[in-house]
């Protein structure tokens, strides 16, 4: 196995964004990502500002910035358009020209709401951005959409997370179910049990195939339940003394 990024989800606007910029530059297969969706993300919402404020401030950096699209932004996606404030975040540059946000990743397995999924459109949208890695969720349930997705012939990556992003560990990790796109893990992942769980993962791997891990609920604090930095760095921290021990 080989850990190409550690991502931390859910950071807002209530943390420092020089706390964020500090982690990142400190931590290079760290990755931060932020959760997307209209009622709390729409141009000039708090949160919104925020995450503006930090990919200025990751312009001249290497760290590494992500997007999680929920909700009715996840539905507009799905059926092909991109919503204003997307486009505008995705099409924002670093001083040498690549994207600040690399990696966006589409929550198709959240929420109750049923909706359209056009393989062809999400397919361009792909293509459109080729310097940013699109990410969909992979379960049972989502199986036929993502066939229906490869078969486009468009790139992209998929992420194990049965839990739907509710924070809860599976019974079992899933083997990768493709040669093409590669897999990512994430469910109930924490700075107290990422070694055992990378050991889980491990084992079902290939000895050098790319994967990622990505952890949300369990970053947060247990009275407020907001994304904690320190949290945050003890996560990292054993998911890459786990990598250089084995």
């Amino acid at each position: 196995m080989k850990l190409e990024k550690i991502t931390c989800s859910d950071m807002r606007e209530y943390n420092y964004v020089d706390d964020i910029i500090a982690l990142g530059e400190r931590y290079p297969m760290s990755e931060f990502a932020i959760q997307a969706h209209p009622s709390k993300f729409s141009a000039n919402m708090p949160r919104y500002v925020w995450f503006d404020t930090l990919m200025h401030a990751a312009r001249d950096t290497d760290v590494n910035l992500a997007m999680h699209v929920n909700s009715e932004w996840r539905t507009e996606l799905c059926h092909g358009r991109i919503p204003y404030e997307l486009h505008r975040m995705w099409d924002m540059k670093r001083a040498n020209g690549k994207p600040i946000i690399r990696r966006v990743q589409i929550n198709i397995n959240g929420g109750k709401e049923k909706y359209r999924f056009y393989a062809d459109k999400v397919s361009q949208i792909i293509r459109a951005y080729p310097d940013i890695e699109f990410i969909f969720q992979y379960t049972p349930a989502q199986a036929t959409r993502l066939q229906k997705l490869d078969k486009t012939g468009a790139k992209f990556s998929m992420l194990f997370d049965a839990s739907g992003g509710r924070g809860v560990s599976p019974d079992a990790w899933q083997a990768p179910v493709s040669k093409k796109h590669k897999m990512g893990y994430s469910g109930g992942l924490s700075p107290e049990n990422i070694a055992d769980n990378l050991a889980k993962i491990d084992a079902l791997l290939p000895r050098n195939y790319k994967t990622w891990i990505d952890a949300e609920g369990k970053l947060k604090t247990t009275d407020t339940k907001q994304f904690d930095v320190a949290r945050a760095k003890l996560y990292i921290q054993n998911a890459l003394k786990y990598v250089l021990e084995h």
